[in-house]
């Protein structure tokens, strides 16, 4: 029988893929695994480091950049001193770059950490106590280093030393370990794609048994014509001894790839360190007792590795002076529910452990018996707008 549109290779290809459905649930070319073959002992080679912008294409990956890195960059770094716990400025910490947010800055900082594994400052500006003042935010790849020689845009710096500080996460960067799993969500993405612009037909006719029917491309397009008025019209048909008509196809689940799909974004979380939930993949029936119970596993498990590489690097002798400490501000982050707190204060002040100024000062208020701006000479309220205009 001559081909009638492709039916003939479609039946074929559909009964293909129907084999596949039965051992894979859906035919997903091995390699996308990074497999030569299903079979294979996996032992395949290691997978080439994407891109940012590529890698950011993924749903996935945004998320857990967005988790970690902007989680980060928004808690606030303050400088210690050791002897007395004494918090001071510096303008390091407080806007690492001019003309930028610190909390952008850092933010990029944990950026470079999450995906490079390392990160570069260049000092451009150091205060009187010889100390840097301010940086500029270096791109990974705007740095190399070769044999102990640092190049910036491809020019050697020779004062790397004094002028660059380099920071390294504990953690690989996720660019490289998580090259495979972001290709794969990137490759089924695709494969879902293709499927939803071809999407195999749900039923189709072959010539009955013993016939064979010298039938033209025009009469088979008016038969399927008619066949789908019919269908709009009542609900059941009439199909003649000639032909066999079959149903199957793929279902909705399948032509999305749904599992495989879920699949790849729960190998991201691994390794990115998020939890699949806050992805949208359900593992566990897992709950926290609380958001902050919730915050601080993110805390001890995820973004600590983050922050203590940064604390590590600034407390160095290069940037933070001797007797003082970079410490980062867990307060707003970790903050319980207004009924926790009050009740963690009340314990505290019944135990003499936290004095009722404390307590004020931990919620953000002003001492009870604090001057206002028109009581106190040394504090002058804002100018009205009549004084700012003139």
């Amino acid at each position: 029988m001559r081909s009638l549109f492709g039916l003939g290779e479609a039946v074929a290809t559909t009964e293909a893929h129907s084999a596949a459905v039965a051992e894979f649930d859906v035919d997903i070319d091995p390699a996308v695994f990074g497999l030569t073959a299903y079979a294979s002992n996996g032992n395949t080679p290691r997978a080439a480091r994407i891109d940012r912008a590529t890698a950011m294409q993924v749903p996935a990956v945004k998320r857990s950049r967005d988790l970690v890195c902007s989680a980060s960059g928004g808690l606030r770094l303050r400088l210690k001193r050791t002897e007395d716990g004494a918090y001071g400025a510096w303008s390091l910490f407080d806007q690492p770059e001019r003309n930028v947010p610190r909390s952008v800055t850092m933010t990029r900082l944990f950026e470079d950490l999450f995906f490079e594994s390392v990160a570069w400052w260049d000092v451009k500006e150091v205060g009187y106590h010889t100390y840097p003042s301010y940086v500029e935010r270096l791109a990974p790849g705007r740095v190399t280093v070769d044999g102990g020689r640092v190049y910036v845009d491809g020019r050697k710096r020779t004062d790397a030393a004094r002028t660059l500080i380099r920071f390294d996460s504990p953690n690989d960067g996720l660019l490289i370990a998580g090259a495979r799993a972001i290709r794969t969500c990137l490759l089924l993405d695709q494969a879902a794609a293709n499927m939803a612009d071809g999407v195999p037909p749900s039923d189709y006719f072959t010539p009955g048994e013993g016939f064979d029917p010298a039938t033209t491309d025009a009469e088979v397009v008016a038969m399927l014509d008619a066949w789908q008025v019919a269908r709009r019209t009542r609900s059941t048909g009439y199909v003649p001894a000639a032909l066999d008509y079959h149903t199957g196809g793929w279902s909705p689940e399948q032509l999305q790839l749904a599992d495989a799909r879920q699949h790849a974004v729960l190998e991201i979380a691994r390794v990115a360190g998020v939890d699949p939930e806050e992805l949208g993949v359900s593992t566990t029936s897992r709950t926290y007792s609380s958001d902050w119970s919730r915050r601080k596993s993110f805390l001890d498990f995820t973004l600590g590795a983050y922050l203590n590489a940064v604390t590590d690097r600034l407390v160095m002798p290069d940037v933070t002076p001797r007797g003082y400490e970079p410490e980062i501000d867990l307060d707003g982050f970790l903050r319980s529910d207004p009924l926790a707190r009050y009740t963690a204060y009340k314990a505290g002040l019944e135990a003499g452990a936290l004095a009722p100024e404390e307590v004020r000062a931990a919620e953000g208020k002003r001492p009870l018996n604090a001057p206002t701006a028109d009581e106190s000479s040394n504090v002058r309220a804002l100018p009205t707008r009549e004084e700012t205009a003139s």
